[in-house]
């Protein structure tokens, strides 16, 4: 039997091909009508259809403006630095860089420094004496060579590299202080072996064990002739007896002027030279000029898609959207509030050239900034557009000193942060147990030790052999320390302390350790240490104490830091540099917090764009569940819509099988009828009358 499917009459035929007989019987357009019936069920779905897609643009701009949003706080959070941001760097200029230059570091003071380069410090250099060939066959055996107090090491000459050119190659592979060459001064016997210090300064010349005495080549002295004195560097300020001349082992030389490097290029000690320290405007600009551009991508995009254009009656995505409009008069308050707590003259945006214009886009006259930062507006400085922007503070003692606070640091608005320190921070430090001669000699039997500071090892050290006064083995163990590779950034101090010799670790906290090792300078007991010793530092340990309540914080070896979850002081973080007979039962110190508007936007931003609870991030959810639900909906009422047309299909299907039989009948009675014999030779008046149907 036919299958009946679709909207009107259809049957499957015999090869399953389908036959659409719509009307057929009826002559009705019953397509046209089952569409009309269900018009307003698909109008329905359709203005569903355009909901969802409202739904999911809207969706889209939010996640624009979040991208943006995101590119502000990233920002605004360079502004907000509390050391080494954008308003605390320095520049350095030479009055004569050919002689040296200078660089600055964000600690360095501003001002002008004249002084003159009275020596560049050289590395030693020695020769041997010449050679007529680099081939030349000298004696084997070895030779040790040692710069200053480093570690010493020992090249073997053997039947494989017993010539001039090959003890320079075994040098070099080495790996010890020391470069070799050979070089050619153009003599009868132009070829010499020369052995430069890896190291400028007077302490590191190159000192030479040699032991190349078995075989039979030539004999070589490497120490035949000193070509290049090693030699200090010196600075002198002033002239005069008051003069002050200060040395370096090298030509890069920090502390002359604080927070300074100079590179020293050309000695002339009668030419003085200036370097010049000053704020850095051009990097403060740009971070400031960083920010304005990011805020006005957000404010523009804000503007676009919460508008209406009359001219073309297109509205934005976000039309009226409460959402947004917060957003929008929450920016423009963030930025245009006046800063408590920090310098009156510079207290608003406005103050460093920022306006708003019209469209409440940011505009920015760089001009007023640099004046500011330069030290052309009278009773502001660079520390001031700091404070307009990031989170600073200061304390009443300058034992206790603002580093940074975090993100959810709070100002202290009028009621200043109690700052109670119970244990101060200490450095790992040891004392020889045993006192010093009066005077100590060093040879090699007795000039090796190890030590372990901040839990790194040192290599085997040996102090450069001499006789010494307690002050002068101190200084001499100081530069053997100072010279290990191995203990590269773990610095130590030496001194002597009641005759007996005092090693302590530059670093504080539990982290900060120093144990003596072994060796024959502590086996033979010439330092009075008994191998032993061992010291280690504390962190500082307090608390904060805000309007009389206690807010932990824990040390980590200066640095007290406010820990997780305090209401006021989360992140808040000061340097504690009092001493262990400076602690007392009272708070040290009275601690003010300003927060500056970078800072408060970064907080601001925070509470729309925190990945789960932001504002953002729950307009997203309810975004998202809406979409679903209205897919469902639409779901649902697409469901509902093919089953009303499948029910009308059935209805009009077998409506036109109903008419199709009947006509059939039709059609049969009529055949009948036409057969009936006529009745007085007139015909009866039953018939199909040409039609198929009956008729009467």
């Amino acid at each position: 039997m036919a299958s009946i499917s679709g909207i009107g009459s259809t049957t499957t035929s015999s090869n399953g091909s389908p036959l659409n007989f719509t009307g057929l019987a009826s002559g009705l357009d019953t397509t046209s009508i089952i569409n009309g019936l269900t018009a307003l069920d698909s109008q329905y779905i359709q203005q569903l259809t355009q909901q969802q897609t409202n739904l999911k643009t809207q969706q889209s701009t939010f996640n624009d403006i979040g991208s943006k949003l995101q590119a502000l706080q990233i920002v605004a959070e360079t502004l907000t630095n509390s050391v080494s941001g954008p308003f605390d760097a320095h520049s350095a200029s030479s009055s004569n860089p050919t002689a040296v230059t200078a660089a600055a570091s964000s600690s360095a003071t501003p001002g002008q420094y004249t002084f003159t380069v009275v020596s560049l410090a050289y590395a030693n250099q020695i020769a041997s004496q010449g050679f007529s060939s680099p081939s030349t066959t000298i004696k084997q055996g070895t030779l040790t060579l040692q710069v200053g107090s480093s570690a010493a090491v020992t090249v073997t000459v053997d039947s494989s590299n017993n010539t001039l050119q090959g003890l320079a190659n075994a040098i070099n592979a080495a790996g010890g202080n020391v470069t070799a060459a050979v070089v050619n001064d153009g003599s009868s016997t132009p070829y010499r072996l020369l052995l430069t210090s890896g190291s400028t300064g007077a302490a590191n010349d190159i000192q030479v064990t040699n032991n190349l005495n078995s075989g039979s080549g030539a004999s070589i002295d490497p120490t035949n002739t000193t070509v290049q004195a090693g030699a200090d560097a010196q600075i002198k300020i002033g002239s005069g007896s008051g003069a002050i001349t200060i040395t370096s082992p090298s030509n890069t030389v920090d502390g002359v002027i604080p927070g300074v490097t100079l590179n020293l290029l050309q000695a002339n000690p009668t030419q003085p030279v200036t370097v010049t320290v000053a704020n850095d405007s051009s990097g403060a600009t740009a971070a400031v000029q960083n920010f304005v551009t990011a805020y006005n991508a957000v404010i523009d995009d804000i503007n676009q898609n919460d508008s209406y254009n009359k001219s073309t009656n297109a509205a934005g995505d976000l039309l009226g959207n409460f959402t947004v409009e917060n957003l929008s008069q929450a920016l423009g308050n963030a930025l245009t509030q006046t800063v408590g707590s920090v310098n009156p003259k510079l207290n608003n945006l406005a103050n460093i050239g920022l306006t708003f214009n019209d469209t409440g886009d940011l505009q920015f006259d760089s001009t007023q900034l640099q004046k500011v930062i330069n030290g052309q507006v009278p009773g502001v400085s660079a520390s001031d557009v700091k404070a307009l922007f990031a989170l600073t503070g200061s304390s009443t003692n300058t034992g206790i000193s603002f580093v940074l606070g975090g993100a959810n640091t709070r100002p202290t608005n009028g009621t200043p942060y109690q700052v109670q320190a119970t244990q101060a921070a200490t450095q790992g430090a040891i004392t020889a147990t045993n006192a010093l001669s009066p005077t100590t000699t060093i040879d090699n039997t007795n000039n090796v030790f190890s030590i372990t500071v901040n839990g790194r090892q040192s290599g085997p050290l040996t102090i450069a052999a001499g006789s010494y006064t307690p002050a002068q083995l101190a200084s001499a163990i100081q530069a053997t320390i100072d010279s290990d590779n191995q203990l590269s950034g773990s610095n130590v101090s030496v001194g002597v302390s009641n005759n007996q010799l005092q090693i302590t670790s530059q670093l504080y906290g539990r982290n900060s350790t120093v144990a003596i090792g072994a060796g024959s300078a502590i086996s033979s007991g010439i330092l009075g240490f008994t191998g032993t010793e061992t010291g280690v530092g504390k962190d500082v340990a307090g608390y904060y104490v805000v309007k009389g309540k206690i807010e932990t914080a824990t040390g980590f070896g200066q640095i007290l830091s406010g820990n997780s979850g305090n209401a006021n002081t989360d992140g808040l973080q000061v340097k504690v540099t009092l001493t262990p007979s400076q602690i007392t039962n009272t708070p040290e110190a009275s601690l003010t917090v300003s927060s500056g508007i970078a800072q408060q936007l970064d907080q601001l931003l925070n509470q729309y764009l925190k990945p789960t609870t932001g504002t953002l991030a729950t307009v997203n959810t309810q975004l998202n569940s809406q979409i679903t639900d209205v897919g469902k909906t639409i779901t649902n009422q697409n469901n509902l819509l093919q089953s009303k047309i499948t029910s009308l299909q059935v209805q009009f299907t077998a409506m036109e099988t109903t008419l199709s039989t009947l006509n059939a009948l039709s059609q049969q009675l009529a055949i009948q009828f036409a057969s009936v014999p006529t009745i007085g030779g007139t015909q009866t008046p039953y018939g199909n009358n040409g039609t198929g149907k009956l008729s009467y």
